[in-house]
């Protein structure tokens, strides 16, 4: 099923779209999903952040990837392709470039100049010739391929812009911060322990941090209280569970406690975040 195409069951999705009727919905992102704005403005969110988008902006969507469009100028438009194929998800999981997936960590939308918003521009012309001539198989593999020569031709223009300080392609130091991101989306109801994933990626407690503050710039435990604030607020503003409920889902035994970590972590009361997003 495609967000921006609910008739369409295709393992890829191209068209157009204003998100009239779909502002303020996260976009679910099953594979991999990429917005490319052609016209006009819009302020959105990516992990309850804000966000400016505008013409020329190229937002690449990955599984758990968090993004809505809150506020969108009239003639705002964007090209889309939808992936959802198990193959594509395996495909983003295996595309393996330290390069790539830190800039996209520390940038989730990329601007665009020329050449690259005309060879931008005509790579999603050929991904809806692609869906619109050919199907099955043949439509898959083909969207595989032109979907690992845009990822190459970021990566190289990342690392021709930004020149990596310290990048080791071959060093497995590069995938705990992936790994260590997909152990949080499983386990944080349940587990907030640095040592619990420390263990998890069968590395020390101590090694783990030093590694989440030379790649990540912060330490383990910010980035598990990060996980925690997004989950709290994912249930604030998609669900009507009441903050007694949440703190049981989260496994919290004591609720003043989550009540106070949740506003000295984001300035504001759990019924002040709720209110704000309805």
């Amino acid at each position: 099923m495609s967000f921006f195409s609910p008739n369409s069951n295709a393992s890829a999705v191209c068209g157009t779209t204003d998100f009239n009727g779909l502002l303020r919905k996260v976009v679910p992102v099953s594979g991999c999903t990429l917005l490319l704005c052609t016209e006009g403005c819009a302020i959105g969110t990516w992990h309850f952040q804000p966000v400016a988008i505008r013409r020329g902006m190229l937002v690449p969507l990955f599984t758990h990837s968090r993004f809505t469009i809150e506020h969108a100028s009239m003639r705002f438009s964007c090209r889309f392709v939808e992936m959802s194929d198990p193959a594509i998800a395996d495909f983003t999981v295996n595309f393996n470039s330290p390069v790539f997936w830190d800039f996209l960590y520390r940038h989730p939308i990329l601007t665009l100049e020329n050449p690259e918003r005309r060879l931008v521009d005509e790579w999603f012309g050929r991904m809806e010739w692609i869906t619109d001539t050919f199907d099955g198989e043949i439509c898959q593999q083909m969207v595989y391929s032109e979907l690992h020569n845009l990822f190459i031709a970021i990566e190289q223009r990342i690392a021709q812009l930004f020149p990596p300080e310290e990048h080791d392609e071959k060093s497995a130091v590069w995938s705990i911060p992936d790994r260590l991101n997909a152990l949080l989306n499983e386990h944080i109801q349940n587990e907030r322990s640095v040592r619990f994933y420390a263990s998890e990626l069968c590395i020390s407690p101590d090694y783990l941090n030093k590694v989440c503050h030379r790649l990540m710039k912060t330490s383990t435990k910010a980035l598990i209280n990060e996980a925690v604030i997004y989950e709290l607020k994912h249930y604030l503003a998609e669900t009507d569970l009441t903050v007694e409920q949440i703190a049981a889902r989260m496994n919290y035994d004591n609720v003043s406690y989550l009540c106070r970590f949740f506003r000295n972590a984001t300035g504001q009361s759990m019924l002040e975040f709720r209110r704000k997003q309805r």
